[in-house]
């Protein structure tokens, strides 16, 4: 099988509307018809970007942006503003669940991506919890199309002096198919116009195999997924200030072992169109480490020189069953039921001295169990309507147990609790396709995101001196979100547009305990709290037009958002999301010698100034600015039978920038350069 070129049947110069998809309506459907704001990243859209990163082929696609504070190799997704830890990740639709109060980093290697549905705005009555701002989707590739076909591919990285090595073999035969995968990504520091970042490096190892077998109208799969990550911390000497002599972090572990299965069985009847069975079980280890020293222009009695240890294994055991009923000829309805039970094995150390003369040591600890279940039932209806109307309507009924099982502690700031939540959430959508090549839709779902166990019961020592305390007595989180949007294609141009405004409830936050009298902690130390609100209101487009007869295709992605935190007497719109960001370019695609397929994009990346307000540790308030800023850069892809080669050429004007006070600054003028053979 060669390397995939740029026909026009294998690689369109746009998305085209009729792409069928899954994630919108977890059943196939087409972007067109699909009653969700939903944006598709297939398999040669990512091979062009020549990218290691996921989050980094994701970048551009409206309404998205990168999370990586100061973890350069752990890059999160925030949908719409939302924190990263409030948007559902999918592995072949089997959530990536994430205890942590950062959300979860995307462990898998691009080279095992078939395609990214990306579907934004609240999917928690399709995909359970931690879906209030959004679905990631990874769909992963599968078997080959002759008995024995192979892959190797290597790339240089050059902001980082990074390189990739990948290699994977796979095929099909006799009902079989199969794929093996091996791959690793080593990164050093970050190169910037103003310097290298010290302490950015990463080092990926993947590991992944798939074996399916295939007879009548049944499929059944298994897969076994092995992803180690270590990844430096970078910590700014401008955030070190006078509060602090030394700040360190790192991750030197955060580790995914996986194995699932999967069995689908197409048109059993005329009644059920489709049943799908799946279950996985999750491993995750994590490690964090923290250095920290209290700065010249602390009171000595206040002084501190800390090491923190937090250590966790995170084991999830995953189940679902679906089935996709047609019970007339104009109701397509899905029904399921879907079990998640996560055990949190965790343990906190926080060792040093304190005082004046750093005279009195410190020696905390506490070791703790926790464990959430949530089972759930969901169930969702299209209907078509006469006059080219489709009303598609959805609910899922929650119910979640969670506790503090076991402790074993010095620290009395930590009690063994338990906590459980019963809820019920609807969506409605209505579709109108009765204008010529346009889809019209408007819909409104509601969101939910129970509390992690973080929150609720471990806490963490991490940050300065003080502790983040849990609350159990956190209610889940809440949304309502409104939108419209029209969808329109011809041979030409393509456009999908959508104007959305979002209400959030009971949001979490962390704020001081002086703030917060409910819970019992020091003045000093944090806890986690429901603010009042989080609003939002934006649009986002992406519209491309090919022009006939010339391989040309202007383009243009981007969003507008504004985003509003209201707590207590605080009412503010700084909450480091910039209000504008966007891509618009010109592709070209042509063939040269009449042998080699050749793409280029030129392009340029934008976004506006993004401001944070945030308290700080002694309960004050500090605001954190970022500046409006814009990239040039060049993209390049040529295909030779079985081989290619890729180029893309980054910030050519080596401008320094972030993109929001959560992004390190980023790299300065560099390339990627990538090779690929197929045999």
């Amino acid at each position: 099988m060669a390397v995939t070129s740029v026909q026009a049947e294998e690689v369109a110069p746009h998305v085209k509307l009729d792409t069928v998809v899954i994630t919108g309506t977890r059943t196939e459907t087409s972007i067109k018809e699909s009653p969700a704001s939903i944006t598709v990243i297939d398999a040669a859209e990512i091979e062009k970007s020549n990218s290691s990163s996921v989050a980094d082929i994701l970048r551009d696609v409206p309404g998205v942006t990168i999370d990586e504070s100061s973890l350069a190799g752990l890059k999160r997704l925030k949908i719409r503003g939302e924190a990263a830890r409030r948007g559902g990740v999918l592995i072949d639709g089997q959530e990536v669940t994430d205890h942590t109060s950062y959300g979860s980093p995307i462990l898998i290697n691009p080279e095992l991506i078939e395609r990214i549905e990306v579907v934004r705005g609240p999917q928690s009555v399709l995909y359970g919890s931690k879906a209030i701002s959004g679905v990631i989707n990874i769909i992963t590739k599968k078997g080959g199309e002759k008995p024995l076909e192979g892959n190797v591919s290597s790339s240089y990285i050059s902001a980082s002096k990074g390189h990739t090595v990948n290699a994977s073999l796979r095929g099909a035969q006799s009902g079989w198919d199969y794929r093996l995968f091996a791959g690793r990504t080593k990164e050093n520091n970050r190169k910037t116009p103003n310097g290298e970042l010290s302490n950015t490096g990463t080092d990926n190892t993947s590991v992944a195999g798939y074996l399916g077998y295939g007879w009548d109208n049944h499929k059944l799969g298994f897969s076994a997924d092995y992803y180690e990550s270590s990844s430096g911390s970078f910590v700014s000497p401008d955030a070190l200030g006078t509060a602090f002599s030394k700040f360190e972090l790192d991750m030197p572990q955060r580790d995914m072992q996986k194995l699932a299965a999967t069995y689908d069985w197409d048109k059993p009847s005329d009644l059920i169109s489709k049943v799908h069975f799946d279950a996985y079980h999750q491993v995750i280890d994590r490690k964090f480490t923290q250095n920290v020293a209290s700065g010249p222009f602390i009171p000595a009695i206040m002084g501190y020189d800390y090491k923190h240890v937090d250590e966790d294994t995170q084991t999830t055991i995953g189940l679902l069953g679906q089935l996709d009923w047609t019970p007339h000829p104009d109701h397509k309805v899905i029904t399921g039921l879907q079990y998640l039970h996560d055990d949190l094995d965790k343990s906190l150390t926080r060792t040093g001295a304190r005082g004046i003369g750093l005279a009195t040591p410190v020696n905390s600890y506490a070791n703790m169990d926790a464990s959430m279940s949530t089972a759930s039932v969901f169930a969702q209806d299209t209907w078509q309507l006469p006059a080219d109307l489709a009303l598609t309507t959805g609910v899922r009924h929650y119910r979640i147990k969670a506790s503090l099982d076991k402790l074993d502690t010095n620290d009395t700031g930590f009690q063994v609790r338990s906590t459980s939540d019963n809820a019920t959430i609807g969506s409605m959508a209505l579709t109108y396709s009765g204008l010529d090549s346009t889809t019209l839709r408007a819909g409104y779902s509601q969101g939910y995101v129970y509390p992690t166990l973080l929150q609720a019961f471990t806490g963490t020592y991490f940050g300065t001196s003080a502790t983040v305390r849990p609350n159990p007595g956190l209610k889940a989180e809440t949304s309502d979100n409104y939108e419209v949007g029209a969808r329109y294609e011809n041979k030409q141009l393509t456009l999908d547009a959508s104007l959305f405004r979002s209400i959030s409830k009971d949001y979490i936050a962390s704020a001081q305990c002086s703030s917060v009298p409910s819970v019992a902690c020091g003045a000093s130390e944090s806890t986690y709290v429901n603010i009042d609100q989080a609003k939002s209101f934006g649009g986002e487009l992406a519209v491309e037009y090919t022009i006939a007869d010339t391989g040309f295709s202007p383009y243009l992605s981007g969003s507008y958002l504004r985003r509003q935190y209201q707590f207590a007497n605080l009412d503010t719109y700084k909450t480091g999301v910039p209000s504008a960001t966007g891509r618009f370019g010109l592709k070209h695609e042509a063939k040269l010698w009449g042998k080699v397929d050749l793409t280029s994009d030129f392009y340029v990346r934008a976004g506006s100034r993004a401001d944070e307000l945030s308290e700080s540790s002694s309960g004050r308030l500090s605001l954190a600015e970022v500046a409006g800023w814009q990239t040039y850069n060049m993209s390049f892809n040529a295909y030779f039978d079985d081989y290619r080669l890729g180029l893309d050429l980054l910030n050519i004007t080596d401008h320094a920038y972030q993109t929001s006070p959560d992004e390190m600054e980023q790299p300065g003028r560099s390339f990627l350069l990538k090779v690929e053979a197929d045999f």
